[in-house]
C-alpha cells in the first residue's frame, strides 16, 4: 500500500477505535478511491472492500474486473467471484475468514440496497452505523495535494464561464441544454470526469436556483446564470457567473451589486476558528437590511472535494469550527422569481483567512 493511503488507513483505524468500530464496509463510492485508488465502473456487481479493525483490508470484486482491480486497487488482499455464484455464501465466508462476525459495522453512506443487504444476510447480529460518521472526519481537511487538484479544477472552471460566455456573445443560437453537452465535452476532453452537474439558465428560468438546462435560447432582455464545473482527476470545482444579455434593468443592477458584496463579505468572514453558520449568516444579514434575504433560500456554501456535495456547509444551522483545508462554495443568491442573481467560487480556508480556487471576473458582464 502507498504511503498516502497508509498514512489514511492509519487514520480511519483511528477513528475506528475511538468510534468503538470494528469494520468498515466501502462500496463503489469516493471513498473507495481515497481510500484504494480504486474507481470502477458502476454497475450492480458487488464490489466491496472490508477494513477490520484489526488485520488487512480485502477487495470483494467480480472476477470481470479484476484485471482493472489488480492494477488499480491498493489492497492487496483481492478475492474474486463470478455471475452465477451463491453470493450469500461468499460474503459470509469472506466475512467470517477475516473474523467479522458480528459488531459494529460502519456502512458506506451510498451503499445500494441489494448490495448491503448480502452483508446483512452473512452478519445478521451486527450493528450497522453510518460510515459517514468517520470518513467525514478524514476528508473534511484537504491535503497539499488534494489543493493542487482542486486549484486545477478550478482554473478549468474559469475557462469553460469564458467559453460559454463567448459562445453565447457570437450568436450561435445554442440553447441552455446544448451549451451544457457542448461543454461537458469540453471538461471530458481536459479530463474531467462524468457525473456533471452544470445549470445553465436564461431569462426567467433564473429564478429558480437548480434549473434543469432546456430549450430556451438567450435572447435580448434575458438574464442570465452559468453555473459550471467538474472533477478533475476526481477533485470538484463549482462557479456560477451571473450576466446579462443586453441592457439590464436598474433593479437587476442593484441585485446583482448586493449579491455580489454578499459574496465578498461572507469569503471575507472564512478564516480558522469561525463558525460555518456565521459565515452563511454574514451573507444573510447584509441581504436583509435590502430586504432580500426573503430570496435567499439555500446556504451559503456546501462542501466540496471528491464528491460535489460534501461536508461541511455553510448553513444557518451548523456551528462547526472552521479549520484549515476545509474546502467548500461560497454563493449567496437572490432570485425574485422573475430572474434570478447568483455569484460562486470554489474557496479553502487557510492558516490565516480563505483562497479562491475560481478567479474569473465579476464585474457584471452586458452581452
Amino acid at each position: 500500500m502507498n504511503s498516502i493511503h497508509e498514512a489514511r488507513l492509519e487514520q480511519l483505524r483511528k477513528a475506528m477505535r475511538e468510534q468503538d468500530v470494528d469494520c468498515v464496509a466501502i462500496c463503489n463510492s469516493p471513498n473507495l478511491f481515497y481510500m484504494t485508488g480504486y474507481a470502477p465502473k458502476k454497475d450492480e456487481r458487488f464490489q466491496v472492500v472490508f477494513i477490520p479493525q484489526n488485520g488487512a483490508p480485502v477487495l470483494a470484486v467480480p472476477k470481470m474486473y479484476h484485471v482493472n482491480s489488480s492494477k488499480e486497487c491498493d489492497v492487496e488482499d483481492q478475492r474474486t467471484w463470478v455471475d452465477g455464484d451463491d453470493m450469500n455464501g461468499y460474503v459470509k465466508g469472506l466475512l467470517n475468514s477475516i473474523g467479522v462476525t458480528g459488531g459494529r459495522v460502519a456502512i458506506d453512506d451510498t451503499f445500494e440496497f441489494r448490495t448491503f443487504n448480502l452483508i446483512r444476510n452473512a452478519i445478521p447480529n451486527a450493528e450497522f452505523v453510518p460510515g459517514s460518521n468517520l470518513f467525514t472526519i478524514l476528508r473534511m481537511r484537504k491535503s497539499p495535494d488534494e489543493i493542487e487538484l482542486m486549484k486545477k479544477s478550478g482554473e478549468l472552471s474559469d475557462q469553460a464561464v469564458k467559453m460559454v460566455i463567448d459562445e453565447i456573445a457570437s450568436g450561435s443560437g445554442k440553447s441552455e441544454a446544448e451549451l451544457k453537452t457542448w461543454i461537458e465535452y469540453w471538461y471530458q476532453m481536459q479530463g474531467m470526469l462524468d457525473g456533471f452537474s452544470n445549470l445553465i439558465a436564461f431569462g426567467v428560468h433564473t429564478g429558480s436556483p437548480h434549473h434543469v438546462s432546456g430549450s430556451a435560447v438567450a435572447k435580448p432582455g434575458d438574464a442570465i446564470y452559468l453555473d459550471l464545473g467538474g472533477a478533475y482527476k476526481h477533485y470538484w470545482s463549482d462557479i456560477t457567473r451571473s450576466l446579462h444579455f443586453g441592457k439590464p434593468s436598474d433593479e437587476y443592477v442593484e441585485i446583482y451589486n448586493r449579491v455580489r458584496e454578499a459574496q465578498h463579505i461572507a469569503f471575507e468572514t472564512i478564516k480558522p476558528g469561525v463558525r460555518a453558520c456565521d459565515v452563511h449568516m454574514a451573507a444573510w444579514n447584509y441581504l436583509a437590511k435590502y430586504d432580500l434575504a426573503q430570496y435567499f433560500p439555500h446556504r451559503t456554501g456546501h462542501g466540496m472535494g471528491m464528491d460535489g456535495h460534501e461536508l461541511p456547509n455553510l448553513s444557518k444551522d451548523n456551528p462547526l469550527i472552521l479549520e484549515p483545508g476545509m474546502t467548500f462554495s461560497c454563493e449567496p443568491g437572490v432570485y425574485n422569481g422573475r430572474f434570478g442573481v447568483r455569484i460562486e467560487d470554489t474557496v479553502c480556508v487557510t492558516e490565516t483567512g480563505a483562497m479562491s480556487f475560481n478567479h474569473f471576473t465579476k464585474d457584471l458582464i452586458v452581452l
